[in-house]
């Protein structure tokens, strides 16, 4: 024990202190940074509330006992992962969460007595504003809605109303909706709002910009020509890339398309008459027959039969008889009505332009690799097989172009073989996982530095303390290694030479605690105890 408390009292209580601060000090960094890791991450509970639905439900958060963090202006609200279900069954449950708009709940609690006719009609209009947003926000993508419908009374004396309209303001969560995305919206608004049109819907988000226009034709939008467009063109290019750099290399072909796109919509009726293709509709006939019975007179007429009183002439009976016969036949004409149908969209034009590297052969014996040009008749093979992936059809306009050319780029990469992966393409989640290991070796290395090292280096002063913990009375021989002497050899000789540090504190030693009695003790230990003192040696040398 007056060995320790004299190691204790040379190696400082200033010093110990300061290691002991430090190492507690690590310690509790790394079981926290250890916590962190191994507890569950937040996860979303919701985002965008209403500041007055917010409050509530930290409310009923904080009276379930379920921990919780805000983040924004407080409309964001964070649980642990492993909470989320629980927090939003309890949040649904006690119906605290409208998306900051009123639904049909609207009419639950509300009685029609004493509302007038316009009440009713606001409160309706409401409720269908109220359940379209709900049902945007639940589509994948979009964060928040607000529904605006007009719905144009009839006014007297007016033969039908007005067209009702509808614009609709959303907040999306990343990038740009595509085109389809927009259809998708307009579409559920206008099937859900009677004589309400797709075209008559006006989308926008807030960020400005206008995704649909009212005046937008159905299934196409202004908004939407410019993203039909780069999709187009990005899809030929793709196709054009994969086919060439297929023949030329990977790396070794540049391509550019340009598409001229009609955005408008047409409807074209045909009907066309077939003069050949006639089928009898009906047939019908109609007979007709007379005669004629009058009587006529046999002999001419005399002057003798002018005579009054005279004989008349002798009369005979005759008749005539005639017979007409009429069929009517009627024919039907076979005719074709056609209705076509051109949506927006298609390609009047487009313009391909493809630009391939030469050759690169490796030199011999790591000279430079040298370079040579495609012949005439590769460049008429890559134009073929581009022209029939992309249906190029020269009678519209369309125009193409394959040139060779030699690329500025690395010369040590032959063949236009590049690297399709960088060194420093990292994901949000290996940069997090970076971070934490960044972390747990720089507490890693304070460690060693700050805690292990020191106490090392206590330890080893320590050693020569268990012998003095042996002898006899408990005698202090912390100057054995440079002053007792085994088979005629200083004791500094078997552990090595000391350095200037440990040659200065044996100076110290020696002048300060060795003395002549403690030599005869430690002599009279080891003749005493040889085997001991030879275990004791051999741990300094291993030390040493």
């Amino acid at each position: 024990m007056g060995g320790f408390t004299a190691a204790l009292q040379r190696f400082g209580i200033g010093r110990l202190t300061v290691v002991l601060g430090v190492a507690a000090g690590i310690t509790i960094a790394l079981i926290l940074i250890m916590m962190r890791v191994g507890q569950a991450p937040d996860a979303l509970l919701y985002s965008h509330l209403d500041l007055r639905e917010a409050s509530e439900v930290t409310s009923a958060l904080d009276g379930a006992g379920i921990k919780y963090s805000s983040k924004g202006d407080g409309s964001t609200i964070f649980v642990s992962r492993d909470e989320v279900g629980e927090a939003r069954m309890l949040i649904a449950g006690k119906g605290l969460v409208t998306s900051g708009s009123v639904g049909y709940e609207i009419f639950d609690n509300q009685s029609v007595l004493g509302q007038t006719e316009f009440q009713q009609n606001l409160n309706a209009k409401r409720a269908l504003e109220g359940e379209l947003s709900r049902t945007i926000m639940s589509m994948r993508g979009i964060n928040s809605a607000r529904v605006m419908i007009a719905l144009p009374q009839r006014e007297l004396f007016q033969s039908e109303a007005a067209a009702p309209t509808a614009s609709i303001v959303v907040g999306v969560t990343g990038g740009q909706l595509a085109a389809a995305q927009v259809q998708a919206i307009r579409n559920v608004v206008a099937s859900s709002v009677p004589n309400l049109k797709p075209e008559k819907v006006t989308l926008t988000d807030t960020s400005n910009r206008t995704l649909a226009a009212g005046s937008d034709a159905e299934g196409f939008s202004a908004a939407s020509a410019q993203d039909a467009q780069e999709t187009t063109e990005s899809r030929l290019q793709a196709r054009i890339k994969d086919i060439v750099e297929g023949v030329v290399g990977v790396g070794a072909a540049r391509v550019q398309v340009t598409a001229d796109i009609d955005h408008s919509r047409s409807t074209t009726q045909e009907l066309r008459y077939d003069p050949d293709g006639q089928v009898v509709r009906s047939t019908s006939t109609n007979g007709t027959e007379s005669s004629d019975t009058t009587p006529t007179s046999d002999g001419g007429a005399t002057a003798t039969n002018n005579i009054p009183g005279a004989e008349a002439p002798a009369t005979g009976t005759a008749g005539s008889r005639d017979t007409a016969n009429t069929e009517t036949t009627n024919y039907e004409i076979s005719n074709t009505t056609t209705t076509t149908v051109k949506e927006a969209g298609e390609i009047k034009r487009l313009a391909v332009s493809v630009a391939v590297d030469g050759k690169w052969t490796p030199g011999a014996d790591g000279a430079a690799p040298t370079y040579a040009a495609r012949t005439p008749a590769e460049i008429e093979q890559i134009k073929a097989l581009v022209s029939a992936a992309v249906g190029i059809d020269l009678t519209r306009g369309d125009k193409i172009e394959v040139l060779n050319a030699r690329f500025n780029r690395d010369l040590a990469v032959v063949g236009g073989e590049e690297a399709k992966s960088s060194l420093f393409d990292f994901t949000k989640n290996d940069l997090m996982r970076g971070v934490e290991l960044l972390v747990l070796l720089i507490t890693g290395v304070l460690l060693i530095f700050f805690v292990l090292r020191p106490l090392l280096k206590s330890a080893s002063g320590g050693g020569p303390m268990q012998l003095a913990g042996a002898l006899p009375g408990g005698g202090a021989v912390t100057s054995l290694q440079t002053t007792t002497v085994m088979g005629g050899a200083p004791m500094h000789q078997l552990t090595g030479p000391p350095s200037e540090m440990e040659q200065r504190l044996d100076i110290a030693r020696i002048e300060g605690q060795v003395k002549a009695s403690s030599v005869k003790k430690v002599a009279d230990f080891v003749e005493k105890h040889p085997d001991e003192s030879t275990s004791i040696l051999r741990s300094w040398v291993h030390e040493g």
